[in-house]
């Protein structure tokens, strides 16, 4: 067998010059981005994202030179961007936790690395990308910022306060994109809650290139969060979903897909109202969701392919794309891994006999078990039993935030927790594809009609799989009421469903326009125009995206502009590896994300079982030292607790003495904030 290095001579990478432009003014997108959200325009930040994305699109251009890998793949500029990131960005990941050198450091390890490939490698060619790959581009750079308005302008400055548009859990991505950001080793890398306590494994991947360009260009963490991190998800998305559907049917028909996938409503927007069910909503909030989307589709891509080519090479690495994702959206591995798995052994091209067949479903099965087994063991993974013991209640829950009307009215007296079963899937069943699919349910239908002489049997059964996948899942899970949020493992998936579903229609009717010869005679201008008039629907939409209705106290986040005093007073007073603490433990990381310290104890808004004891008996303390009476008593426990600045809000109760509780170093507001 001959060793890697001897391989190379073999490789020929292809790029292009088109590209090449492209990447340097996708990298001044995503800086106009981080700029509005900033506030101020930051030279080391447009080059942090010109080194990332070349370095992206350098990583993603060798993979695509890998000949049995790229068979039948449209590996043009989105993919080769999409692909780069998951090897570029997870390596980072990996080094974070093994690497003492920082972010800075292991990237340009990396950086290094591959740039030795590319120029150890055989040949390197000029290639001409498909004009549409330019098209998609531009098409998901506007999209996303129509869609990201709350993020790229997140504050509204208001009388007395300030207004965060971007959902509450922003602070807790700005702390964690600090966090990576500065990390050198798994030591540093700690439990957001508890200071000096190393965070459990989770996924995290997403944190790294917002960690990279915050530590190389200085800007605020939730800046970085808001400009970078959330923005550059949506844009990854319409990448993968172009990529997915034009390595089936075309570029054209990926281009159709981008563009229903970016520039339609969803189901919540079309009519039902309900926005817990809505993509656009839950991809704005999530950030993670966005990332683990698109590298799902990566796999998805490369599993499909493997199976369509009998290539054990595709295959092999659209499962190992798949584990990836564990480590940027876990809840896409919980409900993708067993068809995942199933897939392939129905669908493998090549000389299997039904024997070897039925013997891999079970192999199949009997694997998706036992890593369930083992993963109820990792600390912070919800309970998965499926007994269909909580259709009932989810969709009660669910309910819950539909918006008053007919619609909901009609629902509510026919499904929920005191319904029977056959009452909940009857009218559940509708309701949920509805509320999550709007009309891309009907129009799935007729697309799957019109091209069932046409695609392969696996091409059309694949968005059938996903939904009844998804169904199972949804009504046939419990619900886990001892975790921080029991629906999650039921309710994410279907992000993926919305994904495939709209793409695959999208790509759909792109794939019959694009064959029916009186269409294609005004395909062009039509396809312009109609996509100009369709921005109209990101740019109406996107503002407000992210409010919820019926959480209106968390949504938008509002605050007295005091709080940013004290936050900036610690971030501006004192050393990076300062401990805070706030008579309220920060259940929102507000403090910890806009002082960039970390705190000693902080709560969450929901509940987290990991650790529960630590955080109990730290709260414990705090309570302790609030009420101590000697000054010198108060000081020493301060610092033997290991904190420097505390946070008093208005309404908290101290026993210190006057000397100390009437001599902050600052107060504003309702705050008070003392330095020990």
């Amino acid at each position: 067998m001959r060793r890697p290095s001897a391989m190379l001579p073999s490789l020929t990478v292809t790029y292009s010059k088109r590209d090449l432009l492209a990447v340097a003014l996708v990298a001044v997108v995503a800086t106009a981005w981080l700029t509005s959200a900033a506030g101020a325009f930051s030279v080391l930040a447009l080059v942090a994202c010109e080194a990332v994305f070349f370095a992206f699109y350098l990583v993603g251009s060798l993979v695509a030179s890998i000949r049995p890998l790229a068979a039948g793949v449209l590996f043009d500029l989105p993919l080769r961007l999409l692909v780069g990131y998951g090897v570029v960005n997870t390596a980072l990941l990996g080094l974070a936790w093994l690497s003492p050198l920082g972010v800075i450091g292991n990237f340009a390890v990396i950086s290094a690395l591959a740039l030795l490939v590319f120029l150890s490698a055989g040949g390197r060619e000029h290639a001409r990308g498909h004009v549409a790959s330019l098209w998609v581009i531009a098409l998901c750079a506007v999209a996303t910022t129509l869609w990201c308005q709350d993020s790229i302008r997140p504050l509204d400055v208001r009388e007395g306060g300030v207004v965060f548009k971007p959902w509450v859990d922003g602070f807790y991505h700005a702390v964690h994109v600090r966090i990576f950001g500065a990390s050198h080793g798994a030591e540093s890398i700690q439990d957001f809650r508890l200071s000096g306590v190393t965070a459990r494994p989770y996924h995290y991947g997403m944190y790294m290139l917002p960690g990279f360009v915050k530590q190389a260009s200085g800007l605020d963490s939730y800046a970085v969060f808001a400009g970078l991190l959330a923005p550059v998800g949506v844009f990854f998305t319409g990448l993968a979903a172009y990529s997915f559907i034009g390595s089936w049917w075309g570029a054209w028909p990926g281009l159709a897909a981008a563009a229903a996938l970016l520039l339609l409503p969803d189901g919540a927007q079309q009519g039902m109202s309900n926005t817990f069910m809505s993509y656009h909503w839950l991809t704005q909030i999530s950030p993670s969701a966005t990332y683990g989307l698109a590298l799902l589709g990566v796999a998805w891509l490369f599993v499909i392919q493997g199976c369509a080519r009998g290539s054990r090479v595709q295959l092999g690495v659209g499962w190992l794309s798949a584990a990836v994702v564990t480590t940027y959206k876990l809840h896409y591995v919980v409900a993708s891994a067993l068809l995942l798995l199933l897939v392939p052994a129905l669908f493998y091209r090549g000389a299997v006999s039904g024997r070897r067949r039925a013997a891999w479903v079970v192999a199949a099965c009997a694997v998706y078990a036992l890593a369930l087994g083992l993963g109820q063991k990792v600390p912070g993974v919800p309970r998965i039993r499926f007994d269909g013991s909580s259709a009932g209640e989810i969709l009660r829950l669910v309910q819950d935030f539909a918006k008053p009307g007919v619609i909901r009215d009609f629902f509510r007296l026919r499904m929920g927790a005191h319904f029977s079963w056959p009452a909940n899937l009857g009218f559940g069943i509708p309701y949920v594809l509805l509320a999550v699919l709007g009309a891309f349910a009907p129009l799935l239908v007729f697309v799957l009609v019109r091209l069932r002489q046409r695609i392969s049997r696996l091409e059309l059964l694949f968005p059938l799989l996903l939904i009844t996948n998804f169904l199972a899942m949804f009504f046939g899970l419990a619900l886990d009421f001892e975790s921080s949020t029991p629906d999650e493992l039921s309710h994410r998936p279907l992000l993926i469903v919305y994904f495939f579903v709209s793409t695959f229609v999208g790509g759909g009717l792109g794939l019959l326009v694009r064959d029916s010869e009186r269409a294609r005679r005004v395909a062009a201008p039509a396809a312009i125009g109609l996509l100009t008039l369709l921005l109209a629907v990101p740019a109406y939409f996107g503002a407000g995206v992210q409010a919820m209705w019926a959480m209106p106290r968390i949504s938008p986040v509002k605050v007295p502009s005091s709080l940013l005093r004290i936050a900036q007073h610690m971030r501006d007073h004192g050393r990076r590896d300062d401990v805070f603490q706030d008579s309220q433990f920060d259940r929102t990381c507000i403090f910890a994300a806009l002082a960039e310290r970390e705190p000693f104890v902080a709560h969450t808004l929901t509940r987290m079982a990991f650790r529960s004891e630590m955080v109990e008996a730290r709260t414990n303390a705090i309570d302790h030292f609030m009420g101590i009476r000697q000054a010198k008593l108060v000081r020493g426990t301060a610092q033997a607790l290991g904190f420097r600045w505390f946070v008093l809000q208005r309404g908290d109760r101290v026993d210190w003495p006057p000397e100390i509780a009437d001599h902050p170093v600052l107060e504003a507001g309702p705050f008070r904030l003392y330095e020990f």
